[in-house]
């Protein structure tokens, strides 16, 4: 299991990639006369603990944190770490090309028969868990480069460093804004239901009251109530599509910054590889020169792959620059567009609901003289029949039942 170097290394960091097979081969494959990895002495470990499975991803993630005692490892716990399953299948194959002398255990399925399931993610993170723990324990592969190098890449650039801390802050906080936005709607939608509801029932209460001001006044209100209730259920869709939609289509512009920042480091790392394949092609051609016995075909081979190297050195050397200079015109473009459709959104989102409370307003001043007959002083009982009934006729009748 890759351990990053450095405790706080955001969770979109990933592993060093696996060196190109076809120009770093002869680099990647132990020199006859290396030595074999020797098992750790009594007490050195490397725990991982997977905590978390995200499937709601195309490519799901694994969340976990790691202790090591291992030399040469920076720090001895590590935590907030996160690795998808792809990043998984590049360990596999980097760790079965590099240790010929081991039988590296086969990458668990990313899904089981249980599909879509809370079983499927518990076997699938049980699975993977068992998978890094005899990784993690077996004395060879627990000192692979790939475990042990796999470091956080130094950004010496901060400007875009800071960026993708930024993003990645955005994006969590971009959603749970996005969730409240569509509960808040979710309740005014429950709340124009029940304004419908409550103008249908005093509707129908008003056609069977005998009392004529308070009859009208009861229809009145029932039609009020129920002209409020649509009003109110657009004004649920009208806010969660101002800020509902703006926030949760930013909360995945977030998420694309993050990887297209994370992408660049993958560049850099791989950059980093072929500085240092250069170097051991470097260091062979050497050793040939060096050699008493020098065949021309071997000298022939060595020269052409250091070339190859060289230029392959170069080319991302140059990605590097190019990718780096302009990502920061890109972020700039990212950044004013987002603060215009924010201030865009605000704008449509405030507008809307000063609207829609002015004709909710206006619905229930209509009202007001309806409910303004009703206290006038000519008001005769009539809840026992046409007769007219004195206050102490109507308390006697009520008394008896």
């Amino acid at each position: 299991m890759a351990v990053s170097q450095d405790p706080l290394v955001s969770g979109s960091e990933i592993w060093n990639q696996s060196r190109q097979v076809s120009t770093n081969k002869v680099s990647r494959t132990r020199q006859k006369n290396d030595p074999l990895p020797q098992p750790p002495q009594d007490g050195y470990y490397l725990r991982v603990s997977i905590t978390t499975l995200d499937k709601n991803r195309r490519d799901p993630v694994f969340k976990f944190r790691a202790i090591t005692n291992l030399p040469r490892f920076r720090h001895t716990s590590y935590t907030h770490l996160e690795r998808t399953y792809n990043e998984f299948e590049r360990l596999y194959s980097s760790l079965a090309y590099s240790n010929p002398e081991c039988i590296v255990p086969a990458l668990p399925f990313s899904a089981t028969s249980y599909q879509g399931t809370e079983e499927d993610e518990r076997r699938v993170k049980k699975a993977m868990q068992q998978w890094v723990d005899r990784v993690s324990m077996n004395p060879i592969l627990c000192h692979d480069e790939e475990l042990r190098f796999s470091t956080q890449v130094k950004d010496d650039d901060m400007n875009l460093a800071q960026a993708k801390s930024i993003s990645h802050l955005l994006e969590s906080h971009f959603v749970d804004v996005a969730r409240n936005v569509q509960k808040l709607s979710k309740s005014r939608k429950g709340l124009a239901i029940c304004s419908t509801e409550f103008g249908i029932k005093s509707h129908a209460l008003g056609t069977v009251e005998k009392h004529p001001q308070l009859s009208n006044g009861l229809r009145k209100l029932g039609k009020t109530l129920q002209i409020i209730g649509d009003l109110q259920k657009s004004q649920a869709i009208s806010e969660a599509a101002a800020l509902g939609d703006f926030f949760s289509y930013y909360a995945v512009n977030a998420h694309i910054v993050k990887e297209t920042l994370a992408n660049r480091l993958r560049i850099i790392t791989e950059h980093e590889d072929a500085v240092k394949a250069t170097i051991s092609k470097k260091r062979y051609m050497e050793r040939l020169k060096s050699s008493t016995s020098i065949k021309s075909d071997r000298v022939d081979e060595a020269l052409k792959e250091f070339k190859y190297a060289e230029d392959y050195e170069q080319n991302l050397d140059a990605r590097v620059k190019r990718v780096t200079k302009n990502l920061h015109s890109e972020l700039q473009n990212y950044e004013d567009n987002r603060t215009q459709d924010f201030i865009k959104a605000v704008k449509e989102y405030v507008y809307k609901q000063i609207i829609f409370e002015k004709q909710q307003l206006k619905e229930l001043e209509n009202l007001r003289p309806d409910i303004n007959a009703i206290t006038k002083r000519n008001m005769s009982s009539y809840a026992f029949g046409e007769e007219e009934l004195t206050p102490r006729v109507v308390a006697e009748k009520l008394n008896l039942r």
